[in-house]
Formats: C-alpha cells, sequence, structure tokens
C-alpha cells in the first residue's frame, strides 16, 4: 500500500505559571489575582488542512479523474531577536491510479512541494529583509495575469481554482524600503521555477512530453526585479520592472526541446481606484523579448487589462475583467500550432460572480473566462458551493464546463467537463 508522505514539525510547547492563591483556611486575602505577567507569549503557529478531493470526469468516458488526499501546512515560529521564519508544505497522493490500475502521468500520483521557507528580518522601522522560497503578488488583477509574473503557476487542471492557490513559491531574496505611503522592493530571483502544466497520459495531454531545457540555479541566471507601490486614499498605484525568463518555452528550429532561457525586461504598472461602491482596475506590462516557434526574431509584446467590480451587493460581488495581448511585428507562423494558434491580438475575458448566504456559512461562486473578443476561442464556466459546517470542517463541491471553441489548442479541452468534491479539516 502507498502512504501519503508526512511531514514531522517539532512545536516549541507552551508554558503558563500562575501563583497559587489558596491557604489551609480558603482564599489568601493579600493575594487575589492570578499573576498573568510571567506567563510567556507564543512564538510560533503551526495550521494547516487535510482535504479529500475527488473529481468526476462527466464527459470523455474516463469516469474518474482524481481521488486526493492533500495535506497543506504552515508554519511561523519568531525568535527573541526579531527574525521569523515561514513556511509552507502541500503534499497529496492521488489514490485514482491504484484504483483504475491506469499509467501515471509524469508527478501526478504524488507530491510534495515545500512551496515556501523563508527568513524575514526587521532591518530598522524603515527596511524589512527577507529570502528563501517565497510568493510574491504584483498587480491587481484576481484572474488575469498581466504584471504578476514573478511566481510560476500549477495549471494542470486549467480553470479549477483561482490564481492565489495555484502560485508556486520561488527562492527570492528581497529588500523593501517604507516611507511614508510608500514601499520599493528589490528584489533578486535566484531559483528558475516555471510552471507545472498538463503532462501526457492526464486529461488534458494526449501528446508526448517533450524534453525540456531549463536554466540553472546559479549567480550567472539570477534575475532581478524591482517595484514601487503606493496606497493612497482611495486609490493604489503599482510601478513594475523585472529581468528575468518568462514563464514561456520555445522551440530551437527543428529541434524537439522546450527551452526556458527567454529571458525579457518587463515594463509595469498597476492601479486601482475606490469609487463609491464600484472598484476600477487597470494593469499593462510591456514585454521586449518573447521567442516563438517557427519564427527567427524575438518579438515584442503588450499586454493591458481593464476591469470593474460591483461590491453593493449584500454579502456578495460581481466582477468584469478584459485583456487584451498584443504581439508586435506579428508573423503569420505565430498563428499555428506550435505556439497554439496565437493571434496577433488575444483576448482574455472574465465574469465572476460571489455570493453569501446563510449567515456567510455558504458561498457561491461563478466564474466564466473566455478567450476572444466575441468568446469564440473557448474557455471554461466554474459553479462552485462552500459550505461551513463549523470552524473546523467545511465541504465543497462544483461543476466546471470547457467549452470549445476556434482556438484549436483550447478546443482540445472540452471533453473534460467534470463535477468535483471536497471535504476540508482544518487544525
Amino acid at each position: 500500500m502507498k502512504w501519503l508522505p508526512i511531514s514531522i514539525i517539532l512545536i516549541l510547547p507552551l508554558n503558563a505559571y500562575a501563583e497559587d492563591g489558596f491557604d489551609d483556611d480558603g482564599f489568601d486575602e493579600e493575594v487575589v489575582k492570578i499573576v498573568i505577567e510571567s506567563a510567556p507569549i507564543s512564538k510560533g503557529v503551526l495550521y494547516g488542512s487535510i482535504d479529500i478531493e475527488a473529481h468526476q470526469n462527466i464527459s470523455n468516458g474516463k469516469n474518474l479523474s482524481s481521488l486526493k488526499t492533500l495535506v497543506d501546512i504552515i508554519g511561523e515560529y519568531k525568535f527573541d531577536n526579531g527574525i521569523k521564519v515561514n513556511s509552507n508544505l502541500k503534499s497529496y497522493h492521488d489514490f485514482t491510479y491504484d484504483l483504475e490500475n491506469r499509467d501515471v502521468p509524469n508527478g501526478y500520483e504524488n507530491e510534495i512541494n515545500l512551496n515556501e521557507l523563508n527568513i524575514e528580518l526587521e532591518i530598522s522601522s524603515n527596511f524589512d529583509f527577507k529570502t528563501g522560497r517565497q510568493i510574491v503578488v504584483w498587480g491587481k488583477s484576481d484572474s488575469i495575469r498581466i504584471t504578476d509574473i514573478l511566481n510560476p503557476l500549477d495549471n494542470r487542471t486549467p480553470g479549477l481554482v483561482d490564481i492565489k492557490n495555484l502560485r508556486l513559491g520561488r527562492t527570492m531574496s528581497k529588500l523593501d524600503y517604507y516611507v511614508d505611503n510608500l514601499n520599493l522592493s528589490v528584489i533578486a530571483i535566484h531559483e528558475n521555477r516555471f510552471s507545472e502544466n498538463p503532462k501526457f497520459g492526464s486529461d488534458f495531454k494526449s501528446t508526448a512530453d517533450a524534453a525540456e531545457n531549463k536554466p540553472e540555479d546559479n549567480l550567472k541566471n539570477t534575475s532581478t526585479a524591482l517595484s514601487l507601490t503606493g496606497v493612497f486614499e482611495g486609490y493604489d498605484l503599482g510601478l513594475y520592472y523585472a529581468d528575468t525568463y518568462i514563464d514561456k518555452p520555445y522551440l530551437i528550429s527543428s529541434s524537439t526541446t522546450l527551452n526556458y532561457d527567454n529571458k525579457s525586461k518587463m515594463f509595469g504598472a498597476a492601479y486601482n481606484q475606490v469609487s463609491g461602491s464600484f472598484l476600477l482596475k487597470a494593469e499593462a506590462a510591456h514585454f521586449d523579448t518573447v521567442k516563438y516557434n517557427g519564427v527567427t526574431n524575438a518579438k515584442v509584446r503588450t499586454d493591458t487589462l481593464l476591469g470593474i467590480e460591483y461590491n453593493g451587493i449584500t454579502d456578495g460581488s460581481i466582477g468584469y475583467e478584459v485583456a487584451l495581448r498584443k504581439i508586435h511585428d506579428y508573423e503569420t507562423a505565430i498563428g499555428g500550432v506550435a505556439n497554439g494558434y496565437k493571434r496577433e491580438e488575444e483576448y482574455q475575458q472574465v465574469v465572476r460572480l460571489n455570493q453569501s448566504y446563510l449567515n456567510q456559512t455558504l458561498d457561491l461562486s461563478v466564474v466564466l473566462s473566455v478567450m476572444g473578443s466575441s468568446a469564440q476561442d473557448g474557455g471554461s464556466a466554474r459553479v462552485s458551493l462552500d459550505y461551513a459546517i463549523d470552524d473546523e470542517t467545511a465541504v465543497s463541491g462544483g461543476v466546471i464546463d470547457y467549452i470549445g471553441g476556434d482556438n484549436l489548442a483550447i478546443d482540445a479541452y472540452k471533453d473534460n467537463d467534470r463535477i468535483f468534491a471536497t471535504i476540508s479539516r482544518s487544525f
């Protein structure tokens, strides 16, 4: 029998002290209170969840697509000198391949992912430093990545969960300087980690996996990034720069090896503003070097986004975001199968509805994500319900429909519609 990997984490015991307030005759008249000044403050915390998750495919005949036990553990500890250690361990075992005796796609049956492990310290009242594997979020969008490029994603089951739950940690060193409402971050990116995409044998990939060539993690391949963000009355603003390997492989001439050494400079900005019950969003990112298959010269690409969110609904919100990615000096070869049928101008649209019921114990989420100016290229639609039974136990479930369209790469996903359910126990 195969066992789910278990991480052993030590917890420092907590002690509480109090003076005895009794004598042989009852209360001591001179000692009538419990002394709490000597009780130590907890320096560490450990929490997380254990989940059982199942996916039932309702379209392609594979029936049970996934039956996982997942463990998500978060730990924090602060030393007497102010240094703080943060960690996040994620692990799972998928029983599907035992039950159905199916071939296992690479990395799909077991996984242990130390998603975060970093050290954080306050140098002064204006300076903080953090180093190790961490997640750094850029931009304002909740659904579409424009400037949010520093962390890769787990895309092995497209459209199932939100971006915030998909980010993979990356080893970086980050120095933060704070003055008034401004935050300047200087970042060195040490780890060249890229997104996890569907593998051969999974529901979403029927072709063989290609060999991959990724940059080594060394001083020469260290990337840099800068951000300047401000929080002001009624609006937020962010300016971004990164010189790093972009999260998209390419092929060299007739080679079948995917190369990830496409380094590009990105200049970006993000803005949001509150206006009554509305939240307005805007983002832009400009990449100076993007390599595509079948063309000799690298291209320049500009991504933009506009969004609006309405929060005037009791216990709910509705939002819409639209992004445009434009490839400059476009060549027709970019629109072929080797590049996923990329258009010169590629639109992505997302509509999101969130609503809570029963004193916010029942949450409804509806997300429609489509490609194309008129949704002609396909996408996905997801409806899910989350119910909190108590403070520790929750159940959730829903359905996701993969929508076919003119883009053949997206259309290939259309027979993977599924229902899903999760039981979660927090600790």
